[in-house]
């Protein structure tokens, strides 16, 4: 089973309210011998009704945000980016001779 980490790597606010728009963010997904990281991005569309004042985020809130809008389909593309570079890491080509 793989696991997942969530990273938030940029955000967009808008300056006159301080709320967040979007977020820019990693996941990446290990069985335990591999990892790949996916590069996502998402909006928050409608802003939330109470938001939480910018300088009080945290990641995890965002995290929690980005979970609740993409569901798994960053994990599954996290997998599935996975998966392919595990069939192409079999198949690799090197150089060299036998003597």
């Amino acid at each position: 089973m793989n696991t997942y980490v969530y990273a938030v790597t940029n955000m967009q606010r808008d300056l006159a309210t301080g709320i967040v728009v979007a977020a820019e963010f990693t996941v990446t997904a290990s069985n335990g011998t591999a990892s790949f990281t996916t590069n996502n991005q998402t909006a928050f569309n409608p802003p939330p009704a109470d938001p939480t004042p910018y300088d009080d985020l945290t990641e995890a809130d965002v995290i929690s945000w980005i979970q609740a809008l993409v569901g798994t389909q960053s994990e599954e593309q996290a997998d599935a980016e996975l998966e392919a570079y595990i069939e192409r890491s079999k198949n690799v080509v090197v150089n060299g001779t036998p003597w």
